[in-house]
């Protein structure tokens, strides 16, 4: 145990003196249990206190700046190394602590190598764990095989098939700590790539072809050797990818190439109809006629060879043709001479005619165009570039539906996008020759779109290019708003937006012929990028063991409400809640809060907050004693390492000292508050029982009768004692007593063994009782008298019988009753001292059906004797039912619930209003005696006319 202040010597030692042993009970004292079991980091280290002599609160130390004041609070070790956790009990007149040291143990950070990552076919690679403290490995090469388990830093493994291989290491160290490695995409096995240039080969035989070959391997495994197979059941080696071969006969022939690389992988690959071989046309030969000389009138060429397939002609005008055809028209776009040239051909082997020159004259329509840029794109100017006189005509035809212009260098606008063949027509001043010339336009007005107006930061914009032919293009030239550049050839792009704000994107469109201008377009303002801005602060107040509130300090973008929120509070807690609801931090330290806020238009933003926890002061309050008697004083300590404040200080000789005063005369609750430098605070209550002086009152002296009891009444105490004992509740304020004689009784009050107590007396005086005998039980038959004569003492000077049911007199001591139940009557006597005394008899009835009485006979003639039949009798309670029947059976009177002796419920003789015939009847009785028992009665009687 840790040694006492000074200043709190003395109640040590008393406390000591006054409890011997409970020093050695307060000992401090804790386990604890570390996850994982292997105690790698990050580890959670989960604390049970087993203290003992009920401090008055505990102090947790985790040796890295972090602290608690919970019982048993639960820390995270991020890091490794050796932990030393120090737990401190505070007692009422000491304190006491426990360590425990012990170490949490680094993972590893995986590593490893292989001998050859590429490979373009099955082979054996060997793998090498570079695990700094590495002990055992578990490999899974990514190919589907069983994970290898090992504790050799090395393994090797064979890969059978072509592909590409993730390989994952799992490495444990010596203290049984574990991570894993994964790399994606480490092994890849694939063969060499074969492509050869643009097919056929052609010519005669015998043709020299020259083949060469493209070849892409694997990176560090070069193409070594090249076997070739001609096709013409020859082949040859070569250690590059070009060769040369002569071909001795026509024909098509396949070429098949195999590679072998450096590593001995292989790949072949045939190319059909690669080379092409045939023997030479002969008498090759053509014509050319026209009707005219006009260079813009279509000549007829015919040529003529034997053993031809194909022709390849030069039209000396700087127009060429090659086709099967032997006969074809041609208008010529060169005037003056110009010499015709053409070549028969089979299976590529050609064989030339002799030229044929030719004089064109008249005019060579010809133009050129340029795309005007500034109105959109749709206008192009057209030069006329024709070789004729001065003297000739012109006719433009834009094939838009519009009138022809007889301009030299016309402009035009098309009307609409679109493709348009624009035809010139030019003739000589006779009108004897006409050339004519068509070129095709691309008309559009180049524009881009995005599909969206506004988007949310961070997402990915999809720009289109629209109304522009793709294939005219020759790159593209984006420059965004937010200062990005990009050049391309593509004609849709993808793109991040990583700002906020309000953009004008520009894309610049340059085109492979010169004659269209680049295109600019600008969209100004056309994206807005929208982002809320996540944000928050914490209270004032960010204490250990204490409600943190966080604030909400988001900002939505205008117009779009935040509609969803995620904080991770870095406690373990979460909450989806705009402002969360405050928290508890379990320990001191450093914690990362996380806040994702989420708009109605699904953008996000996140903020991640370091927010510093401190300490929480430790305080307990401690008493001398914990109860006072009105009128004395106790010293009141604040055991803590902040400042204090008592409240109330109510009675207190200080409210900010450590060790104030206190005076109360009330029951107290005074809470010290102990406050940090970080401005956390911590409480603690100490109750003080104030106990009241006794104020003892007692009820008068009085008098009761012998034999009776009565209550003593006292007050203004929390127990009593009283002497003599009662008869029952005797340490209680109202005894119950029957004293035979004149008796004074004594009672001490107090309201605690610790404070002094009051003492007053009550005298009861004893009056002696009359005597009284009400008579012996008796058993009578229902509805007969009872004769009640009761006896007394010669002090009596009243009596009563009670009840004064069916009693005649109730007040005379012998009397007549006529009870209709069985009772109990007593007879009170009241003697000249006003006691009072009974006693009581009881009067039971037996039920007798011959207190019943019903005719055997009647007439009921009206001459008033006689004339009605219904029962009389005595000792009956109530008639339940009374019928009457023929001797048929047939029931011709019946009356229910009725007293006896009631004429108004009797028979008259009749049935349904008519008189029934004098005969003999039968009737029926259902009833219920005075002494509450049911019977039946049954008879005949005679019905006289």
């Amino acid at each position: 145990m840790k040694a006492p202040e000074k200043k709190n010597l003395h109640r040590l030692l008393w406390a000591l003196l006054a409890l011997p042993g409970v020093a050695n009970a307060q000992q401090a004292g804790f386990t604890y249990t570390v996850s994982p079991v292997s105690q790698c980091a990050p580890a959670k280290v989960t604390l049970k206190n087993t203290t003992t002599g009920s401090p008055l609160s505990v102090h947790w130390d985790f040796g890295d700046g972090r602290s608690s004041t919970e019982k048993e609070p639960e820390v995270i070790f991020n890091t490794a190394g050796p932990v030393t956790i120090k737990l401190t009990a505070h007692y009422a007149m000491a304190t006491a602590t426990s360590t425990a040291n012990f170490t949490i143990y680094p993972v590893p950070e995986p590593a490893f190598s292989v001998n050859k990552e590429v490979s373009c076919g099955a082979y054996t690679a060997i793998f090498t764990d570079d695990t700094p403290g590495g002990s055992h490995r578990v490999w899974d090469f990514g190919d589907g095989s069983t994970p290898v388990s090992t504790n050799s830093a090395t393994v090797q493994h064979t890969y059978t098939k072509l592909d590409t291989f993730d390989v994952t290491l799992t490495v444990t160290n010596a203290t049984g700590c574990t991570k894993t490695l994964r790399k994606p995409d480490f092994i890849k096995i694939s063969a060499p790539v074969i492509t050869m240039g643009t097919a056929p080969l052609e010519g005669c035989v015998p043709f020299t072809a020259g083949l060469s070959a493209t070849v892409q391997t694997s990176p560090g495994d070069p193409a070594q050797s090249y076997a070739w197979v001609f096709g013409d059941n020859t082949s040859a080696n070569s250690t590059t990818p070009n060769i040369s071969h002569v071909y001795q006969t026509a024909g098509d022939f396949n070429v098949t190439l195999t590679v072998t690389t450096q590593q001995g992988c292989m790949a072949m690959k045939t190319f059909q109809k690669q080379v092409k071989t045939g023997l030479r046309p002969s008498n090759v030969s053509f014509t050319v006629t026209r009707p005219n000389d006009c260079a813009g009138t279509m000549a007829r060429l015919l040529a003529s060879a034997d053993n031809a397939s194909r022709y390849k002609w030069d039209f000396g005008d700087g127009t060429v043709y090659e086709g099967p055809e032997n006969d074809i028209n041609h208008a010529f776009r060169a005037a003056g001479n110009v010499t015709v040239r053409m070549s028969a051909g089979s299976n590529g082997c050609f064989t030339d005619a002799a030229p044929v020159t030719i004089n064109n004259t008249g005019p060579v329509a010809d133009f050129t165009y340029a795309r005007n840029c500034g109105n959109g794109g749709t206008s192009y100017t057209f030069t006329n570039i024709t070789v004729g006189s001065t003297s000739d005509t012109y006719e433009w035809n834009f094939d838009d539906n519009t009138p022809a212009s007889n301009s030299i260098h016309p402009t035009h606008t098309f009307a609409q996008p679109g493709t348009y063949n624009v035809r010139l027509i030019v003739r000589d001043a006779s009108q004897t020759c006409m050339s004519t010339i068509y070129k095709t336009i691309r008309v559009f007005a180049a524009d881009f779109h995005t599909g969206v107006g506004s988007i949310c930061r961070n997402s990915e914009v999809h720009y289109g290019v629209v109304q522009v032919p793709s294939t005219m293009v020759r790159y593209y030239d984006w420059r965004f708003g937010d200062g990005e550049r990009i050049m391309t050839t593509d004609v849709d792009i993808r793109r991040v937006v990583k700002e906020k704000g309000l953009f004008s994107d520009t894309l610049i469109i340059v085109y492979n012929d010169p004659a269209y201008c680049p295109d600019t377009i600008i969209k100004k303002d056309h994206l807005t990028v929208m982002a809320p801005q996540a944000l928050f602060a914490t209270g004032p107040i960010t204490c250990q063991g204490q409600p943190v509130q966080f604030i909400q300090q988001s900002q939505p973008t205008p117009n779009i409400p935040l509609i969803g929120w995620k904080w991770d509070l870095g406690n373990g807690k979460t909450s989806d809640k705009n402002t969360p609801d405050a928290t508890l931090f379990n320990a001191s330290g450093n914690f990362d809060v996380k806040l994702v806020i989420t708009d109605a238009r699904n953008c996000v933003d996140s903020v991640t907050r370091t927010v510093t926890i401190h300490p929480t002061p430790f305080v307990n309050a401690i008493s001398t004693v914990a109860k006072l008697c009105e009128g004395s004083s106790t010293d009141l300590q604040a055991v803590t390492n902040g400042t204090v404040q008592w409240v109330p200080d109510w009675k207190l000789s200080c409210s900010t000292c450590p060790a104030p005063r206190a005076t109360p005369t009330e029951d107290t609750s005074y809470i010290v508050i102990a406050t940090n430098a970080f401005g956390c605070i911590s409480k603690d209550t100490l109750w003080i029982d104030v106990v009241p002086k006794v104020l003892l009152t007692v009820s008068p002296d009085t008098a009761i009768c012998a034999g009776a009891s009565a209550r003593l009444r006292a007050s203004g105490a929390a127990y009593y004692n009283w002497t003599p004992a009662g008869t029952e509740g005797g340490q209680t304020a109202t005894p119950l007593i029957m004293p035979t004689a004149t008796t004074t009784y004594s009672v001490t009050a107090g309201n605690d063994p610790i404070c002094p107590t009051e003492t007053k007396n009550i005298t009861i005086t004893v009056k002696p009782s009359p005597t009284v005998n009400a008579g012996p039980d008796q058993v009578v038959v229902a509805g007969s008298l009872v004769t009640l004569k009761a006896t007394y003492s010669s002090d009596v000077v009243s009596g009563e019988w009670k009840p004064a049911t069916w009693i005649d007199c109730a007040t005379c001591p012998q009397t007549v009753a006529a009870p209709r139940l069985g009772t109990d009557y007593a007879y009170e006597v009241t003697n000249s001292e006003g006691c009072k005394k009974s006693d009581v008899m009881n009067v039971r009835l037996i039920c007798d059906q011959g207190n019943v009485f019903l005719p055997s006979g009647f007439s009921p003639n009206g001459d008033g004797m006689n004339d009605q039949f219904f029962p009389r009798g005595k000792g009956v309670r109530s008639i339940n039912s009374f019928r009457v029947y023929s001797r048929a059976g047939q029931e011709v009177f019946s009356r229910a619930n009725f007293q006896v002796n009631d004429a108004s419920v009797s028979w008259n003789g009749t049935h349904n209003g008519k008189l029934l015939a004098p005969d003999v009847y039968i009737w029926l009785l259902d009833a219920v005696c005075d002494t509450g028992e049911r019977f039946t009665l049954k008879g005949n009687v005679t019905l006289l006319r």
